[in-house]
């Protein structure tokens, strides 16, 4: 039942932000133990507070940089 509303709100988040479903998010939503891992590291990423925020940007684009994905 948790699972099933996280699906609902995730596709209407979603199609009001971004007027249609990403197919990351699509995917996800086929793998729900994957959505929920990482739906539980983003939230502790962003609640986290042991870590600058200046210094969180700055690691994120490093990552990116060495990625080659622009974030």
């Amino acid at each position: 039942m948790l699972l099933d509303k996280l699906r609902a709100y995730s596709k209407t988040f979603a199609r009001a932000r971004y007027d249609e479903v990403p197919d990351l998010l699509r995917l996800l939503l086929k793998r729900p133990a994957i959505l929920m891992g990482i739906g539980t590291y983003e939230t502790a990423l962003l609640v986290s507070s042991k870590v600058n925020n200046r210094l969180k940007v700055l690691a994120t684009i490093k990552t990116s940089s060495l990625v080659g994905c622009p974030f």
